[in-house]
């Protein structure tokens, strides 16, 4: 395979937090993979979240010491954990990594007062031996007691995982496992379903219409079968970034390669993934490729947001928890919309998506802009509608970065 031979996710950050000892009461804070791609430059940069306004304050960029790549953003792949010790971690990845060989490695850092970052050290995969890994998604389980991290390295179609040590945020290898979708795609998004009472699973879209589970024990994966989505077999329709319901029973992913919006769901069983029901023709935005659920429910709704990366707009839907079944949601008002155009600033493409606060609607919507200087668009969540509005000073620059692919928030989503 090569680059080029389909459209890439680059989920680049994933930002773990643990129990915020010094965050708890104040404004979130926004975590973003710069994507450098000067050997040895890439950054995580920090932006800090105000309600009045709201507004994000860029505060300054903590260098991973290895080399980001340049890939038109499709699935935004960020999750964030909470661990019972003082410590809060970010991570993030460095698909060109910082050696000859092996190439691509995550970065750890350790978060601070002010959110600044404190480098821990970079993790490859020792068991590589294809050279240029270049995509590295992450994700991770964040119920254990002992907390993992999963990371796709691409050229060797490989899902590894790494035990994250809670009090320094060091990974140490645990398990690498083969993935290879039915049409020969690497690993593009992931999910964990993290409710105890779900089956232990994690959720893999591939970009060649296969999606996939594999069983998780304790960072050994073991997998279930492969399937082409509904979408797929039915009009091309190809399965790209994931989100799982709060429940753990469900996942959602977004299509790309579409002239209209498409969500399709699949139901989580014991035995892997269930056939997709499919969604198509949600409305006439192009191009749906990134999701995220808001963290909490609605009238009993979770809210569905959407990047749609073609036309750069953002759209909401709802989906009922217990069924999986997606519908429209409300009616606006007020000033707000849905889709939502976002305000034309140098990006090209709308890309990673992540809500603010950790209750219901999520309040704010951060959505990553890749573009030559990229930014992060800011947009109001209508609490009754999942309408959206974006914020008056909105998009906020990052002159450190051409390549904005994925963010993360801290404190994050409670699941």
């Amino acid at each position: 395979m090569t680059r080029s031979s389909t459209r890439l996710v680059f989920a680049a950050l994933v930002a773990l937090a643990l129990t915020f000892p010094f965050h708890l009461e104040g404004q979130p804070w926004v975590y973003v993979n710069d994507n450098n791609q000067t050997v040895g430059g890439n950054t995580a940069s920090l932006f800090d979240f105000s309600s009045v306004g709201p507004t994000l304050t860029y505060i300054a960029p903590y260098a991973t010491t290895s080399t980001g790549i340049a890939f038109m953003p499709v699935p935004n792949q960020v999750v964030a954990a909470a661990y019972n010790t003082g410590v809060s971690c970010v991570f993030a990845s460095d698909p060109l990594g910082d050696s000859t060989f092996p190439t691509g490695d995550v970065a750890a850092f350790t978060v601070g007062g002010g959110g600044v970052l404190t480098l821990v050290g970079l993790f490859d995969d020792p068991t590589n031996t294809s050279g240029n890994n270049d995509l590295l998604t992450l994700a991770i389980d964040r119920r254990k007691n002992e907390p993992l991290l999963f990371a796709v390295f691409q050229d060797e179609q490989k899902i590894v995982s790494f035990k994250i040590n809670t009090h320094t945020c060091a990974l140490s290898w645990i398990a690498s496992k083969t993935a290879i979708g039915l049409n020969n795609g690497w690993p593009i998004a992931m999910g964990i379903n993290n409710t105890p009472d779900a089956h232990d699973m994690l959720v893999v879209s591939y970009g060649d219409g296969s999606i996939q589970a594999f069983k998780n024990a304790g960072g050994v994966l073991t997998p279930t079968p492969a399937i082409l989505s509904t979408g797929f077999t039915g009009h091309s329709a190809i399965p790209q970034g994931l989100d799982i319901t709060e429940n753990g029973e469900y996942a959602v992913f977004a299509d790309s390669n579409g002239p209209t919006t498409e969500l399709e769901v699949s139901p989580i069983l014991a035995g892997g993934l269930g056939a997709t029901t499919d969604y198509p023709a949600l409305n006439a935005e192009d191009d749906s490729e990134n999701v995220w659920l808001s963290p909490g429910a609605v009238g009993g709704k979770y809210y569905v947001y959407v990047t749609n990366n073609t036309s750069g707009a953002v759209s909401t839907f709802r989906i009922t928890d217990g069924t999986g079944v997606i519908t429209p949601a409300g009616a606006c008002g007020g000033g707000y919309t849905n889709p939502t155009p976002l305000r034309p600033l140098s990006w090209s493409y709308p890309a990673g998506l992540h809500t603010i606060k950790t209750t219901t609607s999520g309040a704010d919507l951060a959505v990553t802009e890749f573009g030559v200087p990229s930014s992060v668009a800011l947009l109001e969540i209508q609490n009754a509608t999942g309408c959206t509005k974006e914020a008056a000073g909105s998009p906020f620059t990052d002159s450190n970065s051409n390549d904005l692919n994925s963010l993360d928030v801290l404190p994050s989503r409670p699941y």
